[in-house]
Order: structure tokens, then C-alpha cells, then sequence
């Protein structure tokens, strides 16, 4: 690891640029104004396939739901509160340091990293390479077994950073963070997948993360200079929840804000009454009303202030889809000769101000789309689709079609053969992505759709939307981030769980079926997930488990920073039974144990509250149903089916060829003319050749194969 000096305490604001002058090998400089996390639910390494290319981003929590960004521009905060004068002798970075728990503390950050996003790709062996630490101390990253054993989770069995985590399959993990001195961190980290069935890989793009630890000057409170408001939306509809946060420039222990709001430039401005923290709740009533926040100091002074953000209401023409609007797909007229330019264009008459056209697009595409003609492209049809902002169709455009002529046989006649490659026939032929539904078998029963028997699950997934409440369930097993009618699945918690080694003192002792804290692929990894209420003003969820059937108990819990048992249930228990409350949104896994095999079934009904006003919504009653050790006869041998859409690569004669860049299929060189699909959902069975947006209602359209049915 490189290191260099630092004073032990320096002002947030300006760790970048020293931290860019320290590290060398740095490959992207950083945001000179970032984005700063405090707190909350951050996966810090965020690694998902788009469009055939692997990304490597930083998703969090804080300021929305699962918000991505570039690593350079955000700087992670590592209170002076996570400073431990007391680790253990056998836990990494003992006897001090600033400890990030593996179970989340509110208080403080919790980074880990998501490889969910390669699901569906085929890449999803993922690797994330740490390869550069610049900083004054050291790093130790690790887990902890379900009885606090600290556990490798780098490649090589070690604790410190640098260092390589493996993912072999897609999954969402945390751990524990220890650094050893305050100052400032940079890590440099480059991911990998590979397709574990041809071998095959995707490399990420570079991203330097950047670690501020321990207090900022001279251990006093740090002062802002300016404050950002996250959150607005580009517009809202009449009556909608406006929800905004105020987020200083460095992070600072100052809390006491005041909202303040005006119904146009020219008015006076009014404070928010009932409003004294970073949070403001609103409703969208009024068009161009604008808010600020200011933050005061411990004298009731301003030291901070954002500028005023500007609420925008377009109800659409008062919530009705505009109609009578035709698409007509201009350009196509007469004939094309291989190797002309054909430009194609979507004109709305009469015109509106939607611009969404749902388009499949080179990954350089600007504002006009052009391509060469070739002649296996005769006769292929155009069609344009307009969407609304609540991507519903708006209008549709009757097809085109294309004709190729080559006359390059006899000029003199003007004849030609139609649709006939002539002359040099190696010219690359167009590749195009067509989609194409695949079955695959999962287990079922009589009674369940779905079983799942391993990966990620949020066994409790709390939506809120347009003042109703959603309790279902969410897995990335069969997907990324599928919904279920909780009562379709069954959870197998599968004879592997057993052992019959827990220690006194954690609940359940001595033996039984034990589902850990941190994941084990190759068991179920149930958990909860409350961000879905982000936004709506219910930010405050209660999951109350009413009742449990079945042959013996069930425990539900967390552990400590260094091991030990802690309740996660309100009154302080640890068996079912009970409630779990969220006061704020939140995505929380736990350990669970069975005492005996068998199937048990949990009857849950959430409830969300609005803090600033006190109302609250609540969610239907479901049933959640585990199979505990063996699974129910009838489901031991029984199969179903779930459909699957892969994006595969196809020429005019129904050829298989290479997408570009290994979109949907097993790559090839962008030249040839194919397009690498941007991943939009469109109808199976019609190849795409690419498309861009035009302003005012206009758009270059899309080539595909013979058009079939209505547009959806």
C-alpha cells in the first residue's frame, strides 16, 4: 500500500484535491464540488452489464432510491463515531480504528457491493479488483460467520486491502470496514465477469473511490458554505409529494434547517412552519413555486443556503393522453442503392411536446441517425412509436417500406435485381438485434409458483404509491429485482442450513436450520427492503409478523460489530412472532433459525407513518411459507417454466451473427452495421437497426424486421 503523511484531522472540502495530488496512480480525477455520504445504504462497488459493456458506478440510498453515480463524484464520510478504542485481539485492525459495522448503524455509511445487475447476461462470475490503496493507515475488509468469526471475503484468504472480491454468482453483500488512521483514502478498483460456460469477459470501466475518515479541522464541528437540494423531480402532477433533502457541501454535526417557499420569483419568501430538519414534504399545487432551505448554526445564524429550486406541474392536459396526433415516418420514399445514405425521420402532425420515442440506438448516436443501405435490407419495414411520460403508446405510425435496388449490373437500363447482394460478396452483412423469448425450468408445486431455494430475497418489500401501501415479495433468483405475490412462493431452507453448533447465548441454541447474516450462496438470503417508500412522506415502517404455524420456532436477529446477539425485533425479543420497524427507509438482512424441519407459515401486514404529520397507510395481509429441511413431496420432482427475453443476432435471411460489443450475444465488430440493443423492451420478434431523438416531436426511427401486430 502506497501512504503518505497527512494531518490526522483536515476540512472535507478539500480531501479531493489532495487526495488526487497524493495518489499517483489515479485514473480519473474527482468532482471538485462531490457529493458527500454521511450515512445510510451505499453499494459502493455497483456492477451490472448495459448495453453488452460492463459499469462499474457507486448506487446509494441517501438522497433517493438506489441512485447511481460515478465513483469521482462522490466522497464517502467516515464519522468520527465509528473511532473504536476496543476491537477485539482476533478481529482485523485490532486494538483500534474507525470500525464500519457489518449490520448497519444508521449513523454511518454502510458500504458493501451489488453484482445483481449482471443477472440475465450470462457474465455473471464477477470479480472486483482493488488494486491501489493511497492513504495514512490501512484498510481490513471482512465478514463474520454467523457466530462472529471474522471471515476472509478477498480472493486470496487476507483481510487488508488491496485485494480481489469474488462474486461467482450475482449477489448484494456487506462487511465490515476497519481503518486504522484518520485522513484521507483512495481505493482504484476495476471489475471483471466472465461467462462461467464459455469463458468469456467483460471488463469495467476504472473508478476511484475516495474515503474521508475521522473529523475535519482541528476536531470542531465542520461549517458548510453552501447547500444542494436533492430530490426534485423534472415535474410533478397536481397533488403529487414533493420530497426534497438538503445536503451540505461537507458534512457537519449542524442539523437545525429552516424551509422556506415563494409562489414566484418576484414574491417574498415564507418559512415552512412545522419543517427544522434536512427533510422537506410538500405538495405540488402550484406551478413555479420555488423552495430553499437555509441551515443555521449554533448561535441561530445562517451559515448556509441553498439556491431555490423551481416545482413544475404538467398534468398532461389534465390527466388525458393527447389524441389525434399521427406519426408519419418520412425519408423512405422510392428507392435506395447500396451503399447510399438513408436518413429516416418521425414527424408528429399535428405536433406535441412529447419527444419519447422508444428506440434502439447505436451507443454514439446523436441527434440524426444515418446508415448505409444494403441490399439484404429489401423490403424490411419502419415503424415509429411515440410514448407519453407515463411510457404508455401515444401514436404509432403506419409501416414503411424499404426498397434496395442494385443496378450496378447495367446503369445504362436502370434494372437491377432487387434484394440480391451483387458485385462484392464479402461485404459485411447487417447484424441486427431481435428478441427472442426462451423457456427455463424452475421448480414448482401444486400450490407455488416459484420455489426458491437460494440467493437474495427481500421477503418483505414495502412499496408505497398514490397513498397505498404494498407489502410483496422481491428476489434477484430468477431476475433483477422480480416481484411476487408473497403467497405464490415457497422459501426452501434446505437440509445444508442444519447445525448443530450454536453457542450459547445466540438464540436457538444448540442446533438448528440456520440462515446467516451475510449470504451463503447456496442458501436463501431473506431480508427486508423499505426503500420503496422514499419519496412518498410514509417514511416511518412497521413490519408486523402477526402470526407463525408450524413444528417449532423461529428466530430472527442481528449481531454486534465484534459478534454478539441483538435483537432487530421492537420490545427487544428474539423470536417470532414480532415487529420490525424501519423509521426510515431501509434495506435489512438478518440471521434466522429454524428449531425444527418441517414447513412453517408467517401471516405479515406492513404499516407506513408519516413523521411530519402523523397519518398513516397500511398494507394488505400476506402469507409467507418456508419449507424447512426436505421440500413437500409434490414439489421434489416437479418443474415449471418462466419465459425469459434474450436479445440474440440475426441477418435479413434469419442468419445468427455477432451483436457488437457482445450484446445479446457473443460480440463482434461494431463496423459491420449491426446495433447493440440499449436493453428497452420492445416486441418480440422485430429486429432493430437504430435510432436517435430529434426535438419537437421528431425522430429518426428504427429498421426491423417485417412488422407484426399492434404496438405495445
Amino acid at each position: 500500500m502506497t501512504t503518505r503523511s497527512s494531518p490526522r484531522r483536515r476540512k472535507a472540502v478539500a480531501v479531493l484535491a489532495a487526495v488526487m495530488l497524493a495518489a499517483g496512480t489515479a485514473t480519473a480525477a474527482h468532482a471538485a464540488d462531490p457529493l458527500i455520504l454521511d450515512h445510510g445504504h451505499i453499494d459502493t462497488f455497483h456492477v451490472a452489464v448495459e448495453d453488452g459493456e460492463l459499469v462499474l458506478s457507486l448506487a446509494e440510498d441517501v438522497t433517493g432510491s438506489h441512485v447511481r453515480h460515478q465513483p469521482e463524484d462522490v466522497l464517502l464520510r467516515v464519522k468520527e463515531e465509528a473511532w473504536t478504542e476496543q476491537i477485539p485481539s482476533q478481529f482485523p485492525g485490532s486494538p483500534e480504528g474507525y470500525v464500519l459495522p457489518l449490520t448497519q448503524d444508521r449513523n454511518l455509511i454502510w458500504p458493501g457491493w451489488d453484482t445483481n445487475g449482471v443477472a440475465g447476461s450470462g457474465y455473471t462470475d464477477v470479480s472486483i479488483d482493488i488494486t491501489d490503496v493511497n492513504g495514512p493507515g490501512d484498510i481490513h475488509l471482512y465478514t463474520l460467520t454467523g457466530f462472529g468469526t471474522p471471515t476472509s471475503l478477498l480472493q486470496d484468504g487476507g483481510f487488508q486491502l488491496p485485494g480481489t472480491i469474488r462474486e461467482a454468482r450475482p449477489a448484494h453483500t456487506h462487511a465490515q470496514w476497519t481503518f486504522s488512521a484518520a485522513g484521507e483514502y483512495t481505493l482504484q478498483v476495476r471489475a471483471t465477469a466472465t461467462d462461467p460456460d464459455t469463458g468469456a469477459t467483460l471488463t469495467s470501466n476504472p473508478g476511484t473511490y475516495a474515503f474521508s475518515v475521522g473529523d475535519g479541522a482541528a476536531g470542531q464541528p465542520q461549517i458548510p458554505s453552501s447547500l444542494a437540494i436533492h430530490g426534485l423531480a423534472d415535474h410533478y402532477h397536481t397533488g403529487d409529494t414533493v420530497s426534497l433533502t438538503a445536503v451540505p457541501d461537507v458534512a457537519t454535526d449542524l442539523d437545525h434547517y429552516h424551509w422556506y417557499t415563494r409562489d414566484n420569483a418576484t414574491d417574498s419568501w415564507s418559512v415552512v412552519p412545522g419543517l427544522g430538519g434536512a427533510e422537506f414534504t410538500g405538495t405540488a399545487d402550484h406551478d413555479g413555486r420555488q423552495i430553499k432551505a437555509a441551515l443555521f448554526g449554533d448561535d441561530h445564524a445562517v451559515v448556509a443556503e441553498s439556491e431555490p429550486v423551481t416545482v413544475h406541474i404538467d398534468d398532461h392536459g389534465d390527466g388525458e393522453e393527447p389524441i389525434g396526433t399521427v406519426l408519419t415516418v418520412t425519408g423512405a420514399e422510392g428507392h435506395f442503392h447500396p451503399g447510399d445514405t438513408v436518413e429516416l425521420t418521425a414527424v408528429q402532425q399535428p405536433a406535441t411536446d412529447l419527444d419519447h420515442y422508444h428506440w434502439f440506438t447505436r451507443p454514439d448516436a446523436d441527434a440524426t441517425y444515418t446508415f448505409t443501405a444494403q441490399a439484404d435490407i429489401d423490403g424490411y419495414q419502419v415503424q415509429a412509436r411515440l410514448y407519453d411520460d407515463h411510457h404508455d403508446t401515444v401514436a404509432t405510425s403506419e409501416p414503411v417500406t424499404l426498397h434496395i435496388q442494385d443496378h450496378s449490373g447495367d446503369h445504362g437500363t436502370g434494372g437491377g435485381t432487387t434484394g440480391t447482394v451483387i458485385g462484392n460478396t464479402s461485404e459485411p452483412r447487417l447484424c441486427l438485434p431481435q428478441e427472442q423469448e426462451v423457456e427455463r425450468e424452475v421448480p414448482v408445486t401444486e400450490d407455488f409458483s416459484l420455489v426458491l431455494d437460494h440467493g437474495h430475497i427481500d421477503l418483505f418489500n414495502v412499496t408505497a404509491d398514490g397513498g397505498s401501501l404494498t407489502l410483496d415479495l422481491k428476489e434477484d433468483v430468477t431476475g433483477s429485482h422480480e416481484r411476487h405475490a408473497p403467497d405464490e412462493v415457497l422459501l426452501h431452507v434446505k437440509p445444508e442450513a442444519y447445525t448443530d453448533a450454536i453457542p450459547d447465548g445466540y438464540p436457538g441454541a444448540p442446533a438448528g436450520y440456520l440462515l446467516p447474516l451475510t449470504q451463503n450462496p447456496d442458501l436463501i438470503w431473506p431480508g427486508w427492503d423499505t426503500n420503496g417508500v422514499a419519496g412518498s412522506g410514509y417514511t416511518d415502517v412497521t413490519i408486523d409478523i402477526t402470526d407463525v404455524d408450524g413444528p417449532g420456532d423461529v428466530y430472527l436477529y442481528t449481531t454486534s460489530t465484534f459478534g454478539a446477539a441483538v435483537p432487530v425485533l421492537e420490545g427487544g425479543g428474539f423470536e417470532l412472532p414480532g415487529s420490525v420497524r424501519e423509521q426510515s427507509p431501509a434495506h435489512t438482512h438478518a440471521q434466522w433459525t429454524f428449531s425444527e424441519p418441517g414447513q412453517y407459515t408467517l401471516t405479515a401486514r406492513a404499516t407506513a407513518t408519516d413523521p411530519a404529520g402523523g397519518g398513516s397507510i397500511t398494507s394488505g395481509e400476506e402469507t409467507y411459507t418456508f419449507a424447512v429441511d426436505t421440500l413437500p413431496e409434490a414439489a421434489a420432482s416437479a418443474t415449471g417454466t418462466i419465459t425469459e427475453t434474450v436479445v440474440v443476432g440475426r441477418t435479413a435471411d434469419g442468419q445468427e451473427c455477432d451483436l457488437p460489443g457482445g450484446a445479446g450475444g457473443a460480440g463482434g465488430d461494431g463496423a459491420n452495421g449491426g446495433l447493440a440493443s440499449t436493453g428497452t423492451p420492445y416486441v418480440a420478434g422485430i429486429a432493430v437497426l437504430g435510432t436517435s431523438l430529434l426535438a419537437g416531436g421528431a425522430a429518426t426511427t428504427a429498421l426491423r424486421r417485417r412488422f407484426f401486430g399492434p404496438a405495445v
